[in-house]
Protein backbone atom coordinates (compact mmCIF):
# COMPACT_ATOMS: atom_id res chain seq x y z
CA UNK A 1 0.00 0.00 0.00
CA UNK A 2 1.70 3.66 -0.99
CA UNK A 3 1.62 6.48 1.16
CA UNK A 4 -1.17 8.42 -1.13
CA UNK A 5 -3.18 5.19 -0.28
CA UNK A 6 -2.55 6.30 3.14
CA UNK A 7 -3.73 9.21 2.61
CA UNK A 8 -7.15 8.58 1.25
CA UNK A 9 -7.93 6.22 3.46
CA UNK A 10 -7.33 8.13 6.24
CA UNK A 11 -9.54 10.48 4.60
CA UNK A 12 -12.15 8.23 3.63
CA UNK A 13 -12.52 7.45 7.42
CA UNK A 14 -12.82 10.90 8.50
CA UNK A 15 -15.62 11.98 5.77
CA UNK A 16 -17.45 8.41 7.28
CA UNK A 17 -17.13 9.10 11.05
CA UNK A 18 -18.21 12.98 10.30
CA UNK A 19 -21.62 12.09 8.26
CA UNK A 20 -22.13 8.82 10.05
CA UNK A 21 -22.10 10.79 13.36
CA UNK A 22 -19.52 8.72 14.92
CA UNK A 23 -16.39 11.57 15.34
CA UNK A 24 -15.64 11.88 18.83
CA UNK A 25 -11.85 13.98 18.36
CA UNK A 26 -9.06 14.62 16.77
CA UNK A 27 -5.73 16.10 17.96
CA UNK A 28 -3.60 17.73 15.15
CA UNK A 29 -0.51 17.93 15.62
CA UNK A 30 3.95 18.82 14.52
CA UNK A 31 2.51 21.86 12.35
CA UNK A 32 4.46 22.63 9.35
CA UNK A 33 6.93 25.66 9.50
CA UNK A 34 5.80 28.54 9.30
CA UNK A 35 2.63 27.65 10.81
CA UNK A 36 0.52 29.92 13.14
CA UNK A 37 -0.70 27.34 15.06
CA UNK A 38 1.33 24.25 16.72
CA UNK A 39 -1.57 22.08 17.95
CA UNK A 40 -5.27 21.79 16.89
CA UNK A 41 -7.78 19.94 19.39
CA UNK A 42 -11.29 19.30 17.29
CA UNK A 43 -14.48 17.74 18.99
CA UNK A 44 -17.83 16.85 18.15
CA UNK A 45 -20.68 18.02 20.77
CA UNK A 46 -24.19 19.01 21.12
CA UNK A 47 -24.91 22.60 21.95
CA UNK A 48 -27.78 23.84 24.34
CA UNK A 49 -30.03 24.08 21.24
CA UNK A 50 -29.86 20.80 20.09
CA UNK A 51 -27.25 21.45 17.13
CA UNK A 52 -24.60 19.26 16.56
CA UNK A 53 -21.21 21.01 16.09
CA UNK A 54 -17.49 20.63 15.91
CA UNK A 55 -15.34 22.62 18.21
CA UNK A 56 -11.32 23.54 16.91
CA UNK A 57 -9.31 24.78 19.66
CA UNK A 58 -6.22 25.86 18.26
CA UNK A 59 -3.51 26.93 19.90
CA UNK A 60 0.53 28.00 19.78
CA UNK A 61 1.69 27.25 23.03
CA UNK A 62 0.55 30.94 24.46
CA UNK A 63 -2.38 31.85 22.74
CA UNK A 64 -5.77 30.08 22.00
CA UNK A 65 -8.28 30.37 19.47
CA UNK A 66 -11.52 28.66 19.59
CA UNK A 67 -14.32 27.96 16.41
CA UNK A 68 -17.44 26.10 16.39
CA UNK A 69 -18.61 24.61 12.93
CA UNK A 70 -21.18 22.36 11.09
CA UNK A 71 -19.87 19.04 10.17
CA UNK A 72 -19.92 20.14 6.55
CA UNK A 73 -17.39 23.33 7.25
CA UNK A 74 -15.64 21.02 9.56
CA UNK A 75 -14.79 18.21 7.19
CA UNK A 76 -13.68 21.03 4.35
CA UNK A 77 -11.48 22.83 7.32
CA UNK A 78 -10.05 19.72 8.10
CA UNK A 79 -9.15 18.85 4.61
CA UNK A 80 -7.30 21.66 4.05
CA UNK A 81 -5.53 21.15 7.73
CA UNK A 82 -4.10 17.76 7.14
CA UNK A 83 -1.61 17.21 5.58
CA UNK A 84 -0.56 20.93 4.74
CA UNK A 85 -0.57 22.66 7.85
CA UNK A 86 -0.51 19.76 10.24
CA UNK A 87 1.46 16.53 10.02
CA UNK A 88 0.59 14.32 12.41
CA UNK A 89 -2.98 12.99 13.65
CA UNK A 90 -5.22 10.74 15.97
CA UNK A 91 -8.35 10.58 15.46
CA UNK A 92 -11.22 9.02 17.23
CA UNK A 93 -14.58 7.71 16.29
CA UNK A 94 -16.86 5.64 17.78
CA UNK A 95 -15.46 2.51 16.31
CA UNK A 96 -11.64 2.96 15.76
CA UNK A 97 -8.72 4.88 16.64
CA UNK A 98 -6.58 6.32 13.24
CA UNK A 99 -3.10 7.77 13.83
CA UNK A 100 -1.97 9.59 10.68
CA UNK A 101 1.47 10.81 10.17
CA UNK A 102 4.06 12.39 7.43
CA UNK A 103 7.29 10.59 7.44
CA UNK A 104 10.55 12.87 7.78
CA UNK A 105 10.71 11.09 3.90
CA UNK A 106 7.24 12.79 3.31
CA UNK A 107 5.63 9.75 2.62
CA UNK A 108 2.35 8.97 4.52
CA UNK A 109 1.89 6.22 7.55
CA UNK A 110 -1.32 4.88 8.71
CA UNK A 111 -2.19 3.51 11.82
CA UNK A 112 -5.75 1.83 12.81
CA UNK A 113 -7.27 0.11 15.94
CA UNK A 114 -10.56 -0.95 16.50
CA UNK A 115 -12.10 0.22 20.22
CA UNK A 116 -15.68 0.05 21.90
CA UNK A 117 -17.40 3.30 21.85
CA UNK A 118 -17.53 4.93 25.63
CA UNK A 119 -19.11 8.21 24.61
CA UNK A 120 -21.99 7.43 22.16
CA UNK A 121 -23.80 9.86 19.96
CA UNK A 122 -25.61 12.36 21.60
CA UNK A 123 -29.39 11.59 19.93
CA UNK A 124 -32.14 14.08 19.94
CA UNK A 125 -34.62 12.48 22.38
CA UNK A 126 -31.99 12.56 25.07
CA UNK A 127 -31.11 16.10 24.75
CA UNK A 128 -32.00 17.43 28.38
CA UNK A 129 -30.02 15.29 30.51
CA UNK A 130 -26.93 16.21 28.48
CA UNK A 131 -27.67 19.77 29.42
CA UNK A 132 -25.17 20.94 32.29
CA UNK A 133 -28.22 23.03 33.58
CA UNK A 134 -31.33 20.78 33.34
CA UNK A 135 -34.36 22.57 32.32
CA UNK A 136 -36.13 21.28 35.50
CA UNK A 137 -33.62 22.97 37.80
CA UNK A 138 -35.75 24.61 40.35
CA UNK A 139 -34.12 28.04 39.93
CA UNK A 140 -34.74 28.25 36.26
CA UNK A 141 -38.91 28.07 36.95
CA UNK A 142 -38.56 30.71 39.49
CA UNK A 143 -37.37 33.05 37.44
CA UNK A 144 -39.66 32.12 34.50
CA UNK A 145 -37.06 30.64 31.95
CA UNK A 146 -39.11 26.98 32.34
CA UNK A 147 -42.87 26.29 33.16
CA UNK A 148 -44.05 24.46 36.53
CA UNK A 149 -43.62 20.61 34.74
CA UNK A 150 -39.42 21.89 33.36
CA UNK A 151 -40.53 23.39 29.83
CA UNK A 152 -38.42 26.10 28.42
CA UNK A 153 -41.29 28.76 27.80
CA UNK A 154 -41.45 29.59 24.04
CA UNK A 155 -39.96 33.37 24.90
CA UNK A 156 -37.30 32.44 26.71
CA UNK A 157 -35.26 29.80 25.20
CA UNK A 158 -32.52 32.79 23.86
CA UNK A 159 -31.94 33.17 27.58
CA UNK A 160 -31.92 29.45 28.39
CA UNK A 161 -29.39 28.85 25.87
CA UNK A 162 -27.41 31.82 27.20
CA UNK A 163 -27.14 29.83 30.24
CA UNK A 164 -26.31 26.49 29.18
CA UNK A 165 -23.04 27.99 26.81
CA UNK A 166 -22.05 30.16 30.06
CA UNK A 167 -22.01 27.36 31.82
CA UNK A 168 -20.21 25.15 29.21
CA UNK A 169 -17.21 27.89 29.29
CA UNK A 170 -16.99 27.93 32.91
CA UNK A 171 -16.87 23.74 32.51
CA UNK A 172 -14.30 24.02 29.78
CA UNK A 173 -12.30 26.46 32.18
CA UNK A 174 -12.08 24.82 35.48
CA UNK A 175 -11.05 21.03 35.62
CA UNK A 176 -13.24 19.65 38.06
CA UNK A 177 -11.50 17.91 40.45
CA UNK A 178 -9.71 21.53 41.28
CA UNK A 179 -13.80 22.09 42.28
CA UNK A 180 -13.84 18.22 43.60
CA UNK A 181 -11.00 18.39 45.35
CA UNK A 182 -10.77 21.71 47.36
CA UNK A 183 -11.78 22.46 50.90
CA UNK A 184 -13.58 25.16 49.85
CA UNK A 185 -14.19 27.12 46.18
CA UNK A 186 -15.27 30.31 46.09
CA UNK A 187 -16.54 32.46 42.90
CA UNK A 188 -17.59 36.09 42.56
CA UNK A 189 -19.34 37.28 39.78
CA UNK A 190 -19.44 40.59 39.40
CA UNK A 191 -22.78 42.77 38.24
CA UNK A 192 -25.10 40.18 38.87
CA UNK A 193 -28.17 41.98 37.56
CA UNK A 194 -31.21 39.52 37.37
CA UNK A 195 -29.12 37.16 38.86
CA UNK A 196 -29.90 34.51 35.36
CA UNK A 197 -26.32 33.42 35.71
CA UNK A 198 -25.11 33.63 38.92
CA UNK A 199 -27.86 30.98 39.48
CA UNK A 200 -26.38 28.91 36.58
CA UNK A 201 -22.84 29.66 38.45
CA UNK A 202 -24.07 27.94 41.95
CA UNK A 203 -25.77 25.17 40.18
CA UNK A 204 -23.22 23.72 38.34
CA UNK A 205 -20.51 24.51 41.11
CA UNK A 206 -23.05 22.53 43.43
CA UNK A 207 -23.30 19.98 41.58
CA UNK A 208 -19.34 19.63 41.94
CA UNK A 209 -18.71 20.09 45.39
CA UNK A 210 -21.18 21.06 48.60
CA UNK A 211 -17.85 22.72 49.75
CA UNK A 212 -18.30 25.50 46.76
CA UNK A 213 -19.73 28.57 47.23
CA UNK A 214 -21.14 31.97 44.94
CA UNK A 215 -21.41 35.61 45.96
CA UNK A 216 -23.14 38.10 43.74
CA UNK A 217 -22.35 41.48 43.48
CA UNK A 218 -24.81 44.07 42.23
CA UNK A 219 -24.74 48.03 42.45
CA UNK A 220 -28.94 47.93 42.80
CA UNK A 221 -30.20 46.96 46.01
CA UNK A 222 -33.52 45.65 44.72
CA UNK A 223 -32.03 43.30 42.40
CA UNK A 224 -29.66 41.91 45.38
CA UNK A 225 -33.25 41.66 47.69
CA UNK A 226 -34.51 39.37 44.63
CA UNK A 227 -31.52 37.14 44.59
CA UNK A 228 -31.27 36.81 48.41
CA UNK A 229 -35.01 36.05 48.74
CA UNK A 230 -34.62 33.23 46.04
CA UNK A 231 -31.44 31.70 46.97
CA UNK A 232 -33.15 31.42 50.80
CA UNK A 233 -36.23 30.12 49.09
CA UNK A 234 -34.52 27.47 47.09
CA UNK A 235 -32.30 26.89 50.25
CA UNK A 236 -29.09 27.68 48.77
CA UNK A 237 -27.33 28.23 51.86
CA UNK A 238 -23.94 28.65 49.95
CA UNK A 239 -25.17 31.21 47.09
CA UNK A 240 -25.30 35.00 48.79
CA UNK A 241 -26.19 38.52 47.06
CA UNK A 242 -24.33 41.50 48.51
CA UNK A 243 -25.33 44.89 47.55
CA UNK A 244 -22.32 46.88 46.07
CA UNK A 245 -18.99 47.43 43.45
CA UNK A 246 -16.15 46.08 41.53
CA UNK A 247 -14.00 48.47 43.69
CA UNK A 248 -15.84 47.78 47.43
CA UNK A 249 -17.06 44.43 46.97
CA UNK A 250 -14.78 42.32 49.39
CA UNK A 251 -12.77 39.39 47.49
CA UNK A 252 -11.64 37.08 49.87
CA UNK A 253 -9.87 33.54 48.96
CA UNK A 254 -11.34 33.88 45.95
CA UNK A 255 -11.10 31.18 43.13
CA UNK A 256 -12.63 32.29 40.29
CA UNK A 257 -14.06 36.17 38.78
CA UNK A 258 -16.27 36.38 36.70
CA UNK A 259 -18.07 40.02 35.11
CA UNK A 260 -20.15 39.15 31.99
CA UNK A 261 -21.30 42.41 30.20
CA UNK A 262 -19.05 45.01 32.38
CA UNK A 263 -18.89 48.61 30.18
CA UNK A 264 -15.76 50.07 29.35
CA UNK A 265 -13.61 50.07 31.75
CA UNK A 266 -15.62 48.47 34.27
CA UNK A 267 -14.38 45.31 32.97
CA UNK A 268 -10.83 46.79 33.62
CA UNK A 269 -11.43 47.07 37.24
CA UNK A 270 -12.55 43.29 37.23
CA UNK A 271 -9.67 42.16 35.79
CA UNK A 272 -7.29 44.39 37.95
CA UNK A 273 -9.26 43.54 41.46
CA UNK A 274 -9.36 39.33 40.23
CA UNK A 275 -5.82 39.87 39.65
CA UNK A 276 -4.63 41.65 42.99
CA UNK A 277 -6.46 39.34 44.63
CA UNK A 278 -5.05 36.19 43.93
CA UNK A 279 -7.49 34.36 41.50
CA UNK A 280 -7.13 31.47 39.89
CA UNK A 281 -9.41 31.72 36.95
CA UNK A 282 -11.05 34.54 35.71
CA UNK A 283 -14.20 34.90 32.80
CA UNK A 284 -15.30 38.39 31.31
CA UNK A 285 -17.06 39.32 28.45
CA UNK A 286 -16.68 43.05 27.81
CA UNK A 287 -18.60 45.69 26.11
CA UNK A 288 -18.70 49.56 25.42
CA UNK A 289 -15.15 49.59 24.36
CA UNK A 290 -14.31 53.26 24.76
CA UNK A 291 -11.43 54.15 27.00
CA UNK A 292 -8.85 53.16 24.19
CA UNK A 293 -10.74 54.60 21.13
CA UNK A 294 -11.01 58.52 22.68
CA UNK A 295 -7.50 58.83 22.72
CA UNK A 296 -5.88 56.33 20.05
CA UNK A 297 -4.23 57.94 16.99
CA UNK A 298 -3.69 55.47 13.92
CA UNK A 299 -0.66 55.85 11.73
CA UNK A 300 -1.04 57.27 8.34
CA UNK A 301 -0.98 53.50 6.86
CA UNK A 302 -4.21 52.54 8.56
CA UNK A 303 -5.86 56.02 8.01
CA UNK A 304 -8.13 54.69 4.92
CA UNK A 305 -9.26 51.75 7.02
CA UNK A 306 -9.92 53.78 10.06
CA UNK A 307 -11.61 56.39 8.51
CA UNK A 308 -14.68 54.81 8.53
CA UNK A 309 -16.48 55.32 11.97
CA UNK A 310 -17.47 51.81 12.07
CA UNK A 311 -14.52 49.93 11.48
CA UNK A 312 -12.41 52.27 14.12
CA UNK A 313 -14.54 51.71 16.35
CA UNK A 314 -14.50 47.27 15.75
CA UNK A 315 -10.89 48.13 15.72
CA UNK A 316 -10.69 49.85 18.65
CA UNK A 317 -12.60 47.05 20.97
CA UNK A 318 -9.77 44.55 19.18
CA UNK A 319 -7.13 47.00 20.54
CA UNK A 320 -8.63 47.11 23.54
CA UNK A 321 -9.51 43.44 23.90
CA UNK A 322 -5.66 42.41 22.87
CA UNK A 323 -4.01 44.54 25.28
CA UNK A 324 -6.41 42.80 28.06
CA UNK A 325 -5.10 40.07 26.89
CA UNK A 326 -1.35 40.74 26.51
CA UNK A 327 -2.25 42.47 29.99
CA UNK A 328 -3.04 39.09 31.81
CA UNK A 329 -0.26 37.13 29.95
CA UNK A 330 2.54 39.62 31.43
CA UNK A 331 1.22 39.23 35.19
CA UNK A 332 1.03 35.24 34.78
CA UNK A 333 -2.12 33.94 33.29
CA UNK A 334 -2.72 31.61 30.29
CA UNK A 335 -5.64 33.18 28.33
CA UNK A 336 -8.44 32.42 26.10
CA UNK A 337 -10.29 34.94 23.73
CA UNK A 338 -13.40 34.08 21.36
CA UNK A 339 -17.23 34.36 20.60
CA UNK A 340 -19.53 34.14 23.22
CA UNK A 341 -23.76 34.13 23.25
CA UNK A 342 -24.05 37.84 24.08
CA UNK A 343 -25.70 39.16 27.07
CA UNK A 344 -27.80 41.56 25.12
CA UNK A 345 -28.99 39.30 21.88
CA UNK A 346 -26.32 41.80 19.65
CA UNK A 347 -24.14 39.55 16.61
CA UNK A 348 -21.55 38.34 19.08
CA UNK A 349 -19.73 38.83 22.01
CA UNK A 350 -16.35 38.45 22.34
CA UNK A 351 -15.28 36.95 25.92
CA UNK A 352 -12.13 36.47 27.63
CA UNK A 353 -10.52 33.50 30.29
CA UNK A 354 -7.64 33.36 31.85
CA UNK A 355 -6.10 30.45 34.30
CA UNK A 356 -3.32 31.60 36.38
CA UNK A 357 -0.08 30.11 35.39
CA UNK A 358 2.21 32.49 37.74
CA UNK A 359 4.44 32.61 34.78
CA UNK A 360 4.84 36.23 33.91
CA UNK A 361 5.07 36.50 30.10
CA UNK A 362 8.28 39.45 29.42
CA UNK A 363 7.26 39.38 25.73
CA UNK A 364 3.62 40.32 26.25
CA UNK A 365 4.60 43.16 28.60
CA UNK A 366 6.80 44.42 25.30
CA UNK A 367 4.20 43.77 22.26
CA UNK A 368 2.03 46.15 25.22
CA UNK A 369 4.75 48.96 24.41
CA UNK A 370 4.98 48.57 21.06
CA UNK A 371 0.82 48.98 20.80
CA UNK A 372 1.06 51.82 22.82
CA UNK A 373 3.98 53.90 20.28
CA UNK A 374 1.87 52.61 17.59
CA UNK A 375 -1.25 54.15 18.34
CA UNK A 376 0.17 57.07 20.77
CA UNK A 377 -1.64 55.67 23.37
CA UNK A 378 -0.42 56.71 27.03
CA UNK A 379 -2.33 54.29 28.79
CA UNK A 380 -5.44 51.59 28.12
CA UNK A 381 -6.75 52.00 31.72
CA UNK A 382 -5.61 48.02 32.64
CA UNK A 383 -2.12 48.73 32.84
CA UNK A 384 -3.06 51.59 35.66
CA UNK A 385 -5.09 49.09 37.91
CA UNK A 386 -2.28 46.11 37.25
CA UNK A 387 0.73 48.48 37.58
CA UNK A 388 2.58 47.79 34.07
Amino acid sequence: MTGQDNLKIFEENLTQALNADTFRKATLSRATPGYRWKRAVVSSYLTSAGEKQISFEYSDGRQVERKNLNYSDALKTLNDLIPSCFRSVYLRAADQELNFEVTEKGTYRLKRKEVADEAPAVKGHNREKNYLVPANSPFLFELGITSQDGEVRRDRHDKFRQIQKFVEVIDSLIPHDVVKTASSFTAVDFGSGKNYLTFALHHYLSSLSESSSVVGVEQREELVGIGGALATKLQYDNLSFIAGTIDTAPLNNVDLVVALHACDTATDDAIARAVKSGARYICVAPCCHKYVRRSMRASEDLTPILRHGILEERFAESLTDSLRVLALESMGYQTKLFEFVSLEHTAKNVMITAVKTGQANPASREAIGKLLRKFQLSDFYLDRGLGI
